[in-house]
């Protein structure tokens, strides 16, 4: 802990550095505790977003992105990735395996850039990030429960956070588009053909 206040106090610009350095092992693989982020560094950069995402317009300062990579993903990943990198190449992106909407483990890792659920991948980029909108990409093929949803609105509630939902195939069940509708959120349903 006391090398990582001292190497704080060097500056922004190489506090940034690391800050990205950790995000990157993160995303390569390396597990990550959160709490030890927030409390010791400096936000990473997310950059602001004005246009059209998949058919999703989209308007803010900051954006950080979640993207389901399950198996009923795979059809459409291609072309979603190479949409992201060609519009959001430096906007901080988590995946998860699945829409995963329950009540996150309270003590969660991040291995491979993959968060064990979408929750948690959202807690972890508003900490870490300076997000103040998520754009989540997923095709919900998992029924969210009471407890995930109520989760999630604690969470977008906590960091102020905007959330931007493209479902593929699925639109969003019942109680996630009430979470949107209260929250002022948006999102798209995208056809299948489209991401092909």
């Amino acid at each position: 802990m006391m090398r990582l206040r001292s190497f704080a106090k060097a500056g922004p610009g190489t506090c940034h550095a690391l800050i990205r350095g950790v995000l990157w092992l993160a995303i390569l693989g390396f597990s990550m505790n959160t709490d030890l982020l927030a409390e010791e560094m400096q936000k990473v950069d997310a950059p602001s977003f004005y246009g059209e995402i998949l058919e999703l317009e989209v308007a803010t300062d900051s954006l950080a992105l979640v993207v389901d990579v399950s198996s009923s993903m795979r059809p459409f990943l291609p072309t979603i990735r190479s949409e992201l990198r060609e519009q959001t190449p430096r906007n901080p992106t988590l995946h998860v395996n699945g829409c995963g909407v329950e009540k996150p483990d309270p003590r969660p890792q991040i291995v491979d850039g993959v968060a064990p659920e979408t929750i948690t991948a959202i807690d972890t980029l508003a900490t870490v990030t300076t997000a103040k909108a998520i754009l989540w990409i997923t095709d919900m093929a998992d029924p969210p429960n009471v407890a995930g949803v109520e989760s999630l609105k604690e969470v977008l509630r906590r960091y102020g956070l905007q959330l931007y939902l493209i479902c593929v195939t699925n639109g969003p069940p019942p109680s996630i588009e009430k979470l949107l509708v209260d929250m002022e959120g948006h999102w798209v349903v995208l056809e299948p053909k489209n991401l092909r």
